[in-house]
């Protein structure tokens, strides 16, 4: 299938042929009025210490790397799209290592440094994963978590046409069942993508009100923050100057939080997890319904605690039942250790999936099972199959926080912050020029 065949499929022929019309508005025969977009998305969030995350097929890139450095040298992190923006989904796995390997030499040959990968369209495999991990890549951010904001029944039959269309093109899943944290998959650090993005909103479904738009982005950030999760935004910048006013109203909304809303690159928050990963609570008890417990951590790690009290410090109230202890070696007075018990029959998947989730876990026998928080006997794996797996840690995760009983655990976002928020973007094309090659590139690089 070519790729105006394919623009047809997923779009409709209404949204493509409208699409065609925007070509000339929203690009130029040079640089400039994305180079106007992309600075008008770092302006926005240098007013709150954040840049953006930009992702680029390296083709683009390669036409126009004087623009790309320069945002870059402005803060922005730049991110690998593929070599040309074809659909992953349509190559085999020696087709994707092929066309990545020549997408890094771009980056490479340029001196771009690349730490996360997102497919043209949201458009991963199996392989892909693969692919990623075998040459290095720290994160992708392909997964796309659809939050309900928006009343479809108030539209016509041919723009919820267009949004079904979308939703099938991304592969979205809904936020309920998706916890909006970073999670790794092998080596690969997988950070899910929040939707509806600005295509959705402006062309499928025609809002095109940037206070509106903002609204609705800002209801998605206040289900985050509730959640304390994270929230990855794409907006591309060709509509950049378009949803200005609607990115200020998202950022003013995640700032008037009470607690704070960390505005960071993907790359940071790939970082971050990684610290995160590898911090680690030790228990030792001491006399009945006392134990002294020591931190592993970084300065800017937060520790909460639920259903307790620490000897010789006062703990502030932070968000719901948890409560923010401001030392990282203390003695706990609870019923129970504070601690998630594991059977040995229960496999080191869990263990290690409840580790990167921030709760403190530790192997015991049934016998003693009664002395901790929860105990958990689970002699199968999470699940053979992705879906599997994530349903299962879900469950697991709402049973954990459904907890009445002593429990401490890591903040998922450094300093304090309650939730994580950033904006990236697709440089799909910089020009007129580029837009029209993409049909020449992905036909030669199938």
């Amino acid at each position: 299938m070519n790729l105006v065949s394919f623009s047809i499929k997923t779009k409709g022929a209404h949204n493509f042929t409208r699409r065609l019309r925007t070509v000339f508005t929203r690009f130029g025969f040079s640089d400039a009025q994305i180079r106007y977009g992309l600075h008008s998305i770092l302006d926005a969030l240098r007013q709150f210490d954040g840049a953006p995350t930009f992702f680029i097929p390296a083709v683009v890139l390669g036409r126009h790397p004087a623009l790309i450095l320069e945002i870059a040298c402005d803060g922005a992190e730049i991110g690998v799209h593929g070599f040309v923006h074809n659909d992953y989904r349509t190559l085999s796995r020696d087709q994707q290592y092929r066309q990545t390997q020549k997408a890094i030499s771009v980056f490479q040959q340029i001196s771009i440094p690349y730490y996360g990968f997102r497919n043209p369209y949201l458009g991963w495999t199996k392989e892909s994963l693969e692919v990623y991990a075998a040459l290095g890549f720290r994160y992708e951010s392909n997964i796309a978590v659809l939050h309900h904001v928006v009343d479809l029944n108030a539209f016509s039959p041919l723009l919820r046409s267009g949004f079904a269309k979308s939703l099938k093109l991304f592969q979205a899943v809904p936020c309920s069942v998706y916890r909006l944290r970073p999670q790794f998959e092998g080596e690969i650090l997988r950070i899910p993508t929040s939707i509806p993005d600005d295509e959705m909103l402006f062309d499928r479904l025609r809002i095109t009100d940037p206070i509106e738009v903002g609204q609705i982005w800002s209801q998605v950030m206040q289900r985050v923050y509730d959640r304390g999760a994270l929230y990855t935004l794409n907006l591309h910048p060709e509509r950049g100057v378009l949803c200005r006013r609607a990115l200020d109203t998202l950022l003013a909304h995640a700032r008037s939080r009470e607690l704070p809303v960390w505005v960071a690159r993907i790359g940071d928050i790939a970082q971050w997890w990684k610290e995160r990963s590898l911090f680690r609570f030790m228990f030792t008890a001491l006399d009945a319904g006392h134990w002294r417990v020591e931190a592993t951590l970084n300065a800017r790690a937060t520790i909460l605690a639920r259903h307790l009290s620490i000897e010789g410090h006062s703990i502030a109230p932070w968000y719901g039942a948890d409560e923010r202890v401001p030392s990282h070696d203390f003695i706990v007075n609870a019923s129970t250790c504070p601690c998630i018990a594991l059977s040995e029959q229960t496999p080191g998947e869990v263990m290690d999936f409840l580790h990167e989730q921030g709760y403190p876990v530790m192997r015991c026998s049934s016998d003693d099972a009664g002395r901790y928080a929860l105990y958990l006997d689970r002699p199968a794996s999470l699940g053979e199959t992705p879906e599997k797996r994530l349903e299962s840690q879900i469950a697991l995760v709402e049973q954990i926080e459904a907890l009445e009983q002593p429990l401490l655990r890591f903040g998922c976002w450094p300093d304090g912050n309650r939730a994580a928020l950033c904006i990236s973007g697709d440089i799909d094309s910089i020009t007129v020029q580029d837009f029209f090659l993409r049909i020449v590139e992905v036909f030669r690089h199938k």
